[in-house]
């Protein structure tokens, strides 16, 4: 059934019929309720079925506004309701609710006017069942403007998302998940203040998103995350932060301008990283604390701290790490540290201007360390103290400042050079330190 509406207001509440077909002229036909409370339109199927089947019971509005009431739009039961050029604005709770069901959006617009307030929320009613009904939404080529607290939320293991071509002006978070699967392709989000994609305990996918300023660009928590193509600046905290997860991928990411946390910060946590690029990143390019590192291929130019006490490139603390290929340029500190009983494999890394030392071990770590150069050192190239364990072979330095090596060689402080070349040698004669032979040809 179709229902042609004019220009014009039409106040509700509304319920729908599975089947109905609502069709607008504009922005000029408004769905609205009486005062600040209620519910504009109420779409309820029966409970089981296939919601987001196409040709099975729907709901379809379009070209109109929705405005008013404490929710815009609630679905419930196996219903579909699909939404194209329609506006959601003046709700005091939130846009649109899944309890279950599906809701598609397309070349829709979300406006919020008043804080803590929420655009699509997926999440089950508190007295459904255990499992809850599967919730879904779809979403392409909509924006969400105004102080949302969050945008879109998923709650509950059986919520997911399909977000594509989003744009984000304003909102406190773009994308908040408590459990649910969300993939996220072609977004953009900026003006907000928390993190614009933030996952707790669920699984997230994103392409190709830029987010411009937010405390964090992404945060994960307990969770699987795959970012393919981030691109942060000038996020206040941090580019990622990651904390407690297990399996997490990401890969060409760049981000310029972060805050006090660096562009990556990485905590007890098992990820893979793979072509990232950090520029202007204060306190830490990459700081991983706990867990395990995989990082091929990046490049971190200008690390600066306000205090002169980090200004690291990679910070890397009782943590398992695998580093190949990366090129750090002019930090306030050491270009890679290994600290805290860290384990760390270093290969192929093109370290210049490093503020401290290129390459530094402390407290219980170790840090071996095979084809690197190392150009215009602030202070020495190599740099061990705290128990630390430093193994360096195929070595290219030159311009230190202060020589090769300073070792502080208490304890069981060890560093082992193999093959060497530099202009200053200094700081080789320190009693901690040995030379180990260069590996011969192989047997034929």
């Amino acid at each position: 059934m179709t229902v042609h509406l004019a220009a014009g207001e039409y106040r509700g509440p509304f319920t729908l019929p599975a089947d109905v077909r609502l069709e607008g002229e504009g922005p000029a036909t408004v769905l609205l309720v009486e005062g600040p409370e209620g519910t504009v339109l109420r779409a309820a199927g029966p409970t089981g079925g296939s919601p987001g089947n196409p040709g099975v019971d729907g709901v379809l509005l379009r070209n109109l506004e929705v405005r008013g009431g404490t929710w815009g739009l609630e679905v419930a039961g196996s219903v579909r309701v699909s939404v194209e050029k329609v506006g959601f604005s003046g709700q005091r709770q939130g846009a649109v609710r899944v309890n279950s069901g599906r809701f598609e959006a397309v070349d829709a617009r979300f406006e919020a006017s008043v804080s803590e307030t929420v655009g699509v929320l997926l999440e089950a009613p508190e007295d459904a069942p255990s499992p809850s009904p599967p919730r879904s939404t779809w979403l392409r080529g909509t924006s969400f403007t105004g102080p949302f607290r969050r945008a879109v939320r998923l709650r509950g293991a059986e919520s997911q998302a399909l977000l594509e071509d989003l744009r984000f002006s304003g909102p406190v978070t773009a994308v908040g998940m408590d459990g649910g699967h969300a993939e996220v392709r072609r977004a953009g989000a900026e003006g907000g203040r928390g993190a614009a994609f933030s996952v707790v305990e669920g699984n997230l996918v994103m392409r190709d998103v830029r987010v411009l300023g937010h405390e964090l660009a992404v945060s994960a928590m307990r969770a699987r995350l795959e970012v393919h193509g981030l691109l942060s600046v000038g996020a206040e905290r941090a580019g990622l932060g990651v904390v407690a997860s297990r399996g997490v991928l990401l890969e060409d990411i760049v981000v310029r301008g972060s805050g006090s946390h660096g562009a990556l910060q990485l905590t007890t946590s098992d990820v893979d990283v793979r072509r990232l690029h950090v520029e202007g990143a204060a306190e830490y390019g990459v700081v991983a604390v706990g867990g395990s590192l995989r990082l091929r291929d990046a490049t971190v130019v200008g690390v600066r701290s306000a205090d002169g006490v980090t200004g690291d490139g990679l910070h890397l603390r009782q943590v398992r790490a695998d580093v190949e290929g990366v090129v750090i340029r002019q930090t306030t500190g050491v270009c890679v540290l290994a600290a805290q009983n860290a384990r760390v494999l270093l290969r192929d890394a093109e370290l210049e201007r490093c503020g401290q030392a290129a390459l530094m071990v402390d407290t219980l770590a170790t840090l071996d360390a095979t084809g690197v150069e190392a150009r215009d050192s602030g202070e020495t190239v190599l740099a061990a103290m705290g128990e630390g364990d430093l193994r360096v072979d195929a070595l290219h330095a030159r311009g230190s400042r202060q020589g090769l090596l300073w070792a502080e060689c208490t304890g069981v402080t060890r560093v082992r050079l193999g093959r060497i070349r530099a202009e200053d040698r200094r700081g080789e004669e320190a009693a901690c330190v040995e030379r180990f032979a260069e590996p011969g040809p192989a047997p034929r």
